[in-house]
């Protein structure tokens, strides 16, 4: 029985399909956008306290940071300037002399275990600087404060904080005794910190954070257990790690992800014998006898991976209503009920078998993944070009794409068809970096969001 349900996940989460005979469109690859060099200055101005260990970790802290930012690039440490970094932090900094001119200069101090940063534009002559808080001088303890360092550097260049602060929740089955056991992990967003969050003895899928009230963070997080026997959604709490049933609706549920306003959580049932969207209300308070209603039904077709845009307005999905499975996006209605005869806009009109559609945060951009040449990637669709484009290439396959709260970078996991990893890539470079370790499948991931 368990395997028969374990296969209906699969068979939703993947809709892979025998190949269509047509020509798949793929827009090619952008041109990288022009990065703008900074100077990381290469050694921190520290007082005697800081062991040369730290500082070459918090170094690469920073540096991990900055060049993965996506719109700075760090400029080789085979061209130093610490000469004209130290003038800068002495208050003597003046016109820049020399060929290779960064757009600012980044010079991280620790004194008297307080962390600041001085930047200097080249461009402009103009210098500030701001503190973080005081250090423990752990460096385990501290990696927080060198993310919130560079979110602040992020802030003043870009006049918007960056992603390095926040936390991805993703899956793990570990390679065993047990294939039907797996836990719930969270990571800082470079694969550092590394924590388990939730071990239920079940088959744990989808797991995905609660978006937090304004201002706040994340407190809770949804997934799919099959600790008995069949898929069922749970709520978890992040600060007691206290479970809950979602609904005591029967059949199969899966799936579930939640609007950016907390007032609605769609996922996945074959309740009524087939596979559909289904929408339950929510006000803050878990309440199993809510009564969920369905949103879209196709008698020929599978129903799969909802996602909310921004607005809480549209939902993506996707469906094989029409063959091969695509994208398509839904209206939510404003008020609860079925939506009798709701034709779902066609998303995907030239690409097939698709899978994961992730909405960016700024509503612009739907990641999703689809085969080429047998092999899954990660794609992107434009909605304000209408341009999908592809993201990732070589012979792994991608899937489960979430997008950062910048709606710049994705997380995804890539398997060999052995071992499961999770890498991050951003829009702007395309260079997908692997952030997970150890064994095992790691799937899933799901990047924590902001409001």
């Amino acid at each position: 029985m368990r395997t028969l349900i374990l296969a209906l996940f699969l068979f939703l989460s993947s809709f892979i399909q025998a190949s269509e005979n047509e020509s798949p469109y793929i827009i090619s690859l952008e041109t990288a956008p022009q990065l703008v060099p900074v100077y990381l200055n290469s050694s921190l101005i520290t007082d005697s306290k800081v062991t040369d260990d730290y500082k070459k970790e918090a170094y690469q802290i920073l540096l991990f940071d900055l060049d993965n930012s996506g719109l700075v690039q760090v400029m080789s440490k085979s061209n130093p300037l610490d000469a004209q970094a130290k003038l800068i932090a002495e208050g003597k900094n003046g016109p820049f002399q020399g060929k290779d001119k960064p757009a600012y200069f980044i010079i991280p101090k620790i004194e008297d275990t307080n962390l600041s940063v001085i930047l200097y534009s080249t461009n402009h002559d103009w210098t500030k600087k701001f503190s973080v808080g005081a250090l423990t001088l752990n460096i385990k303890q501290d990696r927080a404060k060198f993310h919130l360092l560079s979110d602040e550097i992020h802030k003043v260049l870009f006049g918007k904080s960056g992603i390095a602060s926040t936390k991805i929740i993703y899956t793990l089955r570990s390679t065993g005794k047990n294939d039907w056991i797996s836990d719930i992990y969270e990571m800082d967003y470079d694969g550092a910190s590394n924590q388990k969050l939730l071990r239920d003895e079940g088959y744990i899928v989808t797991p995905q954070y609660v978006p937090p009230a304004q201002g706040k963070k994340s407190g809770s997080i949804l997934y799919v257990s099959y600790k008995n026997g069949i898929p069922k959604i749970y709520f978890a709490s992040l600060i007691d790690g206290k479970t809950s049933r979602f609904t005591k609706m029967n059949g199969n549920q899966l799936m579930p992800t939640m609007n950016r306003d907390r007032t609605y959580i769609a996922f996945v049932s074959d309740v009524t014998g087939n596979p559909d969207l289904f929408l339950a209300p929510f006000n803050g308070n878990i309440d199993p006898n809510l009564k969920p209603f369905q949103l879209f039904s196709s008698k020929m077709g599978v129903q799969g991976t909802p996602a909310f845009s921004p607005d809480g307005r549209k939902l993506a999905f996707v469906s094989n209503k029409d063959g091969s499975a695509r994208i398509y996006i839904a209206e939510v209605p404003e008020k609860q009920g079925f939506v009798k005869g709701q034709l779902p806009e066609l998303l995907t009109r030239f690409r097939r078998n698709c899978t994961a559609p992730s909405w960016s945060p700024d509503g612009t951009k739907i990641a999703y993944c689809s085969p080429v040449d047998g092999v899954h990637q990660i794609f992107c669709y434009d909605l304000r070009t209408g341009e999908e484009t592809q993201v990732t290439t070589g012979s792994l396959e991608k899937q489960n794409p979430s997008f950062a709260p910048n709606s710049l970078h994705l997380v995804y996991n890539s398997s060999n068809g052995f071992e499961s990893d999770l890498y991050i890539i951003n829009l702007n470079q395309k260079k997908p970096v692997k952030i997970s370790s150890g064994s095992g499948e790691k799937r899933f991931p799901h990047w924590e969001p902001r409001n």
